[in-house]
Order: C-alpha cells, then structure tokens, then sequence
C-alpha cells in the first residue's frame, strides 16, 4: 500500500507542477510532467492489481490515469484505461464519472485531426451533443458560435493594438485590412469547422502588424482559463475592465449550453504537435464581471421582455429598455461598458431576460440571455 500511495502522491505532484507550467505558457515541460505524472500513477495501477485491487482506490488510480492520459494528447491510451476501468465492476459513483470521462475521450477523437493539416494562424472548432448529428447542427448553434469566436479574435487583435474599446461602429478599417477571418466547409462527424486568421492578400509584414498564430495562442489560453473558471488569471491577461468583460461574456456566448451542445472543442497546432481546448463548462456557470459601480447592497432584480431600445451614446456606458412581456411596464437598464456591441445589440427586438440591480429608477445590468 505505500508504494501505492507514494506513487499516487508524486503523480499529483508532477500533475500540479504541470499545470502550472501550462499557466505561465510553457507547454512543452506541461507535457513532459504530465507524462511523467502518468507514468508514476500506471506504477500505482500495477502495484494495486498486485494487491488486489482494493476497491475504490483501484478505480480512482484508473480514473486519474486516463485523466493524465488526455493530458498528455494519449487519447487511445486514456480510452484503453477507462474501458478497461468499466469492465471490471467499479463503484457505481466511480463508474459514472469514468462514463463521463468516456465522452470526454470520444469527444477528444473527434477533434483529432484525422488528414487535415492545420497552419499556423488556423485552429479549428467542433461541437459535440444531443442536438449534433453526423455533419448536422442547428444553424443557430453553430453560426452563433462563429460569429462570436469571430468577434473574440478581433477584440484580441484591438487590444493588443492598443486601441481603446470599441463600443460602437464597426471594426476599424485598419484592422479590416490587416486581419481577415476564414471559415471551412463544415465537416462530418461531431460537426467541425477550421477557422483561419489571415489576410486575403499576400503582402508584406508591416510594422504594428500582429502575428497571427500569438492572436490564435492568445485565443485558447484563454478559452482554457475560461473553461476553468480562472478569472483571475484572465484579468491579469486582459487588465482593462472593459475587454475583460467582453471576453468573459464572448466566451459565455461560445460556451456549450449543456444540453444541445455539450462540448465546444479548439485544436491549433504548434511545433508539429496538437493543442487542444475542450470548453465543457455550461454557459450558465459563467459569470460576468460586476460593473466598478454596481450597487451591491441592493436586491437583486431579474426581468423578461424585449429588448425595444438600445443607446451607446452615454459616454463608456449605453442604455436599453425592456419591455416586460405580457404587462407593458418598461425597465431602464444601464449596460456596463464592453457588453453593448457585442452582447446587447445582436438581441435587439428579441424576448430576453436580464438579471441586475436596482440602482434608483435604473437597473444596472449584470448578464442578459436571448430566450
């Protein structure tokens, strides 16, 4: 049994250090901990079976190796682990969650890239859930994830251009020019896509011009801190309050709602070797970022109705109103900065339900969803 737990605990330890070094953007030694990690938990495995296989550590060991495997891009091993795993009777409670794991992992295969080479600046996006058949989606379900991983990228390449956030009107021309997104032909399986950042004209670099696999990298670093609900580390990425408000409700956007879509999954690829992001938290588990003056001692207001006004001239801030369905009794509501272009004004006319708090005869407003 110590060599059990021993082993047991420098995998975690390793697993812990490779995270950490995933974080600080040092993804070669990740991989090299992670699998280091997972080869002191399969000697954990072995030493168990030689025992006995007392249960349930012998299935959490298993559960952890696959685990560890998916983190080192083994997807074939950490499916060998888990079937292996539910074949051999473990606790119910373990077994569901080696089930899920088991999504995890076809999941994983379906955003392998199975003979599709991915540059640079490309990185390609897949659904998968019970509204995603063999190459079918509602349209809605995927385009809306495309408009708004689209307008992620672009928020990314004006901050990084140091631009002041953008409220309203269009992406400036110079960024137009400059960056230009591309969309593949949709593919079978779970439904994938490959998005490309690129210019459609060959031409020279010029200086302030952004590189666009860091605008891609920067992308899935933080698709990956979002998934994990690390919003801290996001802000330390993204200090201006404004654009880490836009990420944080952009990324809510792409997130799966948990039922029609369970999974949204990123690949890149650098130095020949995969990256991938499998964003599985649920929209409804994100939370946007208050706004600096957010009344918080008031109550809590949430209203449904449509969206009949939307103002962005008053001045870092915009106004909409709604109009509660079935009564008429009209709400103002003030829009924290960063959240009017991108979030609010696509729902312009539609039936919505906002959540916020009262601020005098004003609603400051916290999340806002299209129903």
């Amino acid at each position: 049994m110590s060599t059990i737990r021993s082993d047991h605990e420098r995998a975690m330890a390793m697993a812990e250090m490779a995270f950490m070094a995933r974080l600080q953007g040092q993804g070669d030694e990740a991989y090299e901990l992670f699998r280091q990690a997972l080869e002191f938990e399969l000697a954990a495995i072995k030493a168990a079976e030689e025992a006995g296989r007392d249960e349930p550590t012998y299935s959490v060991l298993q559960r952890s190796a696959a685990t560890l495997a998916l983190d080192c891009n083994d997807t074939r091993g950490a499916e060998r682990i888990v079937t292996k795993a539910l074949s051999q009777e473990p606790p119910a409670e373990i077994a569901e969650e080696l089930r899920d794991l088991l999504e995890k992992v076809n999941f994983r295969r379906h955003l392998e890239l199975k003979g599709i080479t991915l540059e640079e600046d490309e990185l390609q996006m897949n659904l998968a859930g019970q509204g995603v058949g063999y190459g079918v989606v509602r349209s809605v379900e995927f385009l809306n994830r495309v408009e708004n991983t689209s307008r992620a990228i672009f928020r990314i390449v004006e901050r990084r251009r140091n631009r002041p956030f953008r409220e309203k009107g269009r992406l400036a021309s110079g960024v137009k020019e400059d960056y230009e997104l591309f969309v593949s032909v949709p593919r079978a399986a779970s439904f994938s896509v490959t998005l490309k950042l690129g210019r459609p004209t060959a031409q020279q670099r010029l200086p302030g011009i952004l590189d666009t696999a860091s605008i891609v990298d920067e992308f899935m670093d933080l698709m990956d801190l979002a998934n994990q609900n690390k919003m801290e580390a996001i802000k330390e990425r993204i200090p201006d309050p404004a654009y880490f408000r836009n990420f944080v409700a952009l990324a809510k956007k792409v997130a799966p709602d948990g039922d029609a879509v369970q999974q949204v999954g990123f690949t890149a690829v650098r130095s020949g070797r995969q990256r991938l992001v499998q964003v599985t938290r649920p929209a409804p588990d994100f939370r946007l970022p208050p706004p600096d003056d957010q009344p918080v001692t008031s109550e809590p207001v949430i209203v449904k109705g449509f969206l009949r006004y939307a103002d962005a001239t008053h001045g870092a801030s915009g106004k909409i109103k709604i109009v509660e369905e079935g009564k008429g009794g009209t709400h103002k509501v003030k829009v924290p900065e960063g959240m009017m272009s991108d979030i609010v004004r696509p729902m312009w006319d539609s039936l919505v339900t906002i959540k916020g708090r009262r601020k005098g005869s004003t609603i400051i407003l916290e999340d806002i969803q299209e129903e």
